[in-house]
């Protein structure tokens, strides 16, 4: 899969380009400064208010480009009592590489995932910066750690139907990706029991065509585990055939 060339921000000359946005350099430049500056000072409300007077593109921009862009991009939702928000359509805008940074910056305080932003956030936008994350990764080692994180922060939302259109939205190869490591940890021959009283059966039955996608097989990693069991609650048959498919390519179905 190819970047989205039209979703990174881009510098042409004296243009900054974003989408079918583009501006001038130096004006971006200095309303940046002046934004930052409002910020250092306190001035939430004037910067604010300088923000929201740019097209939504522009906002994006002014968001990749500041050194605190969670900061700035909690302006363009701000209400009149000064409580930050996040406007969708700003969001959609970004940057994947803005995205990413923003869903998971490398140093949290209160919590490792930026699940306000998730909610934000339309499944398209995820997707893209889902593939766009990791479009370069060509190692399978690294494809699964990148994946991986995807999934743990889709999994800390507590919106089960959010959860289930994002996960909807991402190719499931993709998908498949983050368990490929994990799988292992995931007892595919274990006997468990069946839910019609028939006795007990393989636990990949659970996750056969035929099955119903209702239970999962035993995990044995607790945080695999929890990770797995909060995307099951969203997208059990989803989930079952990510699973399959992964247990599949990791050489589980040759066996």
């Amino acid at each position: 899969m190819s970047q989205h060339e039209n979703d990174a921000l881009q510098v042409q000359g004296d243009r900054v380009v974003l989408g079918e946005w583009s501006g001038d350099l130096e004006e971006l430049i200095a309303k940046n400064v002046e934004l930052r500056q409002m910020l250092r000072e306190g001035r939430a409300d004037e910067a604010r208010a300088l923000l929201k007077a740019q097209a939504v593109e522009e906002q994006a921009a002014l968001v990749a480009i500041d050194e605190n862009p969670e900061e700035v991009l909690s302006l363009t939702g701000m209400d009149a009592r000064g409580r930050p928000g996040y406007l969708p359509a700003v969001v959609d805008k970004l940057p994947s590489e803005v995205i990413a940074e923003l869903v998971a910056p490398g140093e949290y305080k209160l919590a490792r995932f930026n699940t306000a932003l998730l909610q934000t956030m339309s499944a398209e936008s995820f997707a893209r910066a889902v593939e766009d994350t990791l479009d370069p990764v060509y190692y399978h080692g690294n494809r699964t750690k990148v994946s991986w994180e995807w999934l743990e922060a889709v999994a800390a939302l507590d919106d089960h139907s959010k959860r289930a259109a994002l996960l909807y939205k991402v190719d499931q190869s993709l998908l498949e990706d983050a368990f490929l490591d994990k799988v292992d940890s995931i007892d595919m021959h274990a006997q468990v029991s069946a839910l019609d009283d028939v006795g007990t059966v393989s636990a990949f039955s659970l996750l056969s065509e035929s099955g119903q996608a209702v239970m999962l097989p035993p995990i044995n990693d607790p945080e695999i585990r929890e990770v797995i069991y909060a995307l099951h609650q969203a997208a059990p048959e989803l989930l079952a055939k990510v699973l399959r498919a992964a247990w599949e390519r990791a050489g589980g179905g040759t066996s």
